[in-house]
């Protein structure tokens, strides 16, 4: 399940992604460039979720739909 920014289930599923291997690898080794310290936003955020939810700053999502029934039945996909 998914949650909204409350914490509150939805009714759509979430998928998280694993690395492993040489991608894993790739990923610690090179693909990160930059490292920062979110403390401040995170706590401004928290603030707005209480007073100010119209202001808060979510990441963009995008739902992927995939017509292979070989990867919705992998997925137990039902759409």
């Amino acid at each position: 399940m998914d949650h909204n920014p409350h914490g509150d289930k939805l009714q759509r599923r979430a998928i998280q992604l694993g690395l492993k291997g040489e991608i894993l690898r790739q990923f610690c080794k090179e693909w990160i460039i930059s490292i920062q310290d979110i403390t401040e936003f995170v706590h401004e955020q928290g603030h707005r979720l209480k007073n100010d939810f119209g202001n808060l700053e979510v990441i963009k999502e995008e739902v992927y739909l995939t017509n292979s029934s070989e990867v919705k039945s992998y997925l137990s996909l039902s759409k």
